[in-house]
């Protein structure tokens, strides 16, 4: 990256200190981009330099770290990603969350490839960023408003229905540990969420609304007729690999999922319901009845957001975007299957700034506790709480957003409601490093389990890395084998990092020939480099940085561990019954995992591969 023009790259970030009400623009250095590539990379290492290992989540020393990637906001396929970078008050290490909508393309089109904002306000503030002009707002009038009528609100700000929004809810404001940053919510863009973590308590704790965007400068492409020309002959391949995307959005792995047994119910105690039960939540059901509308992200063809609405009146002005992991939180987590309770439960969850993953998950822990009798009437402040209690899951999702009621005590995930409930509460929380479990039984694909443990920042299934394709939906190794997993889950941690840091969704990137064999032709016609490294050695860089940072944070192999209920206990129904992840199985896996990693028997991150990688 000697040129001295960049293509794909604005070359600079924003700086914004709110308790100073300092504003400056900063180059991003070189060397950084070629290491890092953008996106989550970059973000991790600004995080390395800058955030230390004792700063308390929710102090003004936190730093929220918002930056895209070269790729981000240009006409390739799912070049809508932004990432969020801080220290999370949910698990109290790093933390990275990603969204697409519209907004990380808008931070590219304003002039910047990322923003950092820092300190704290001394009032509610909105930071505006708009063709090159940044400024701190009030927004006392948008403070204590939900996400939806905050985001019309602040875009009232800039005067323009083109800018974007990305903001906090009242879960937010009131610091929930869960709360989420909502991005383009409602309306015709497909939106999102900075979910996982409690990255919108961080934005909450700096008495920051949220970030108003909009701009007009077409990021700059090296070679753009290479670029049409790639994307033209490759877009057969994009509708041959996401078509059920465009049909069904992600519900469409509810179905096959559910079928080979690895799909979860009512907090990992079981995996079969009554058949008429399930068939109520196939993808095919929620097309045909319940999907009102199709959207999608910046300049994507694939539109595989689906606005759905229920059928039901007393939800009927409810309307909210359900992905697979919200649809199974707010549903067969909660022992529900009726998607009109789901769509209701996860507009709520928007709504509020909710995580819908840990909102969820906390609730449906909740009810086994209710169900074994470790809670009652009383501590739920006369809530039945038993599995299947459908008005349950959405009075529940309204009262954890407004921290009201028993909501107080689940508004800050499952490990701190447990430590608050007692009575060995805690064994029931399915949970790594504090961040509740997504939509996948890891008993029934092994390599699922050593993903969830390893992840940069608790149980995940995105920077853990997605085994199902290759465990479950399109073998390449057996789902209950132990040897292999380990290279298995670092290879595919690897490319998720690549991915990321160049700022692109990961639904299309097989298209785009973004996999674990990757080409560089797509980054090279953007940004006019010849890379001198691969693809994934970059992604590998990044996950190290990562556990870099989590090792100075206290993290080592006393945390890369699985609940005792998924080690002990073995699944009691469906294609995978019996099957346990047992200590001897996980730690034969972990060894493998930090021996292809090349780390400590620990899993500190060891002087050759720092030296091998040219990190820090």
């Amino acid at each position: 990256m000697s040129q001295e023009k960049l293509y794909g790259y604005n070359g600079r970030i924003v700086r914004i200190n709110l308790s100073k009400e300092k504003i400056s623009t900063e180059k991003i250095p070189i060397e950084w981009l070629r290491k890092y590539l953008g996106g989550r990379g970059l973000a991790a290492r600004y995080y390395y330099e800058e955030i230390s290992p004792d700063t308390p989540p929710l102090s003004p020393e936190n730093k929220l770290i918002i930056m895209t990637g070269p790729l981000t906001g240009t006409t390739v396929w799912g070049s809508s990603k932004a990432h969020i970078v801080t220290k999370s008050p949910l698990t109290n290490i790093y933390t990275v969350s990603n969204a697409g909508g519209h907004f990380g393309a808008f931070i590219k089109k304003a002039g910047y490839d990322g923003l950092i904002i820092e300190g704290r306000a001394n009032k509610p503030s909105c930071i505006i960023l708009n063709d090159n002009e940044v400024k701190i707002a009030n927004a006392e009038d948008a403070w204590g408003l939900k996400s939806s009528e905050a985001q019309k609100v602040l875009l009232d700000k800039v005067g323009s229905d083109k800018g974007t929004v990305a903001c906090i809810g009242p879960a937010g404001e009131k610091l929930s540990k869960i709360a989420s940053v909502q991005v383009d919510f409602p309306g015709a863009r497909r939106g999102g969420s900075f979910g996982r973590g409690g990255v919108g308590a961080v934005m909450g704790s700096k008495n920051l609304k949220g970030v108003i965007v909009s701009g007009s400068k077409e990021v700059e492409i090296a070679q753009p007729d290479k670029l049409s020309e790639y994307l033209r002959n490759n877009l057969s391949l994009l509708k041959e690999t996401t078509g059920y995307h465009t049909k069904y959005g992600t519900a469409q792995y509810i179905d096959s999922l559910y079928e080979l047994g690895a799909y979860p119910l009512m907090n990992f105690t079981r995996t079969r319901v009554e058949e008429d039960l399930i068939a109520r939540l196939s993808s095919k059901i929620f097309r045909e009845e319940f999907v009102a509308k199709d959207v999608a992200c910046y300049r994507c063809p694939i539109a595989c957001g689906k606005y759905a609405k229920p059928n039901m009146e007393e939800y009927k002005d409810f309307t909210s975007k359900p992905e697979y992991e919200t649809i199974w939180s707010f549903g067969p987590q909660c022992g529900v299957f009726d998607y009109n309770y789901i769509v209701a439960a996860n507009n709520l969850s928007d709504d509020y700034g909710l995580d819908g993953i840990s909102a969820g998950y906390v609730i449906g822990f909740a009810m086994e506790l209710y169900e074994k009798g470790i809670l009652d009437k009383e501590k739920t402040n006369g809530m039945e709480l038993r599995f299947g209690n459908s008005e349950a899951v959405v009075e529940l999702t309204r009262l954890i957003g407004e921290r009201r009621g028993f909501g107080e005590k689940l508004a800050d995930g499952a490990v701190r409601a447990a430590q608050y409930i007692g009575h060995n509460a805690e064994y029931y929380a399915m949970h790594v490093k504090r961040m509740e479990f997504t939509a996948y039984e890891p008993r029934a694909f092994y390599g699922m389990g050593l993903a969830y443990a390893t992840s940069s920042r608790g149980a995940c299934h995105n920077v853990g890395g997605w085994t199902i394709r290759d465990e479950l939906l399109k073998p390449k190794i057996d789902r209950y084998a132990v040897k292999g997993k380990g290279q298995l889950v670092k290879t595919i941690q690897d490319v998720r990092g690549y991915v990321d840091s160049l700022g692109i969704c990961t639904i299309p990137r097989r298209s785009l020939n973004f996999t674990d064999t990757p080409s560089p032709e797509v980054f090279k016609f953007v940004t006019g480099i010849e890379l001198d490294i691969n693809l994934n050695s970059i992604g590998e860089r990044v996950y190290n940085l990562e556990r870099m940072i989590l090792n100075r944070e206290g993290v080592n192999r006393k945390d890369d561990i699985l609940p005792e209920r998924i080690m002990r206990e073995p699944i009691p129904d469906g294609p995978a019954k019996g099957h346990v992840l047992s200590p001897e199985i996980f730690n034969t896996m972990l060894d493998e995992y930090y021996t292809a990693r090349r780390w400590t028997m620990d899993g500190i991150v060891s002087k050759d591969i720092k030296i091998a990688l040219d990190l820090p």
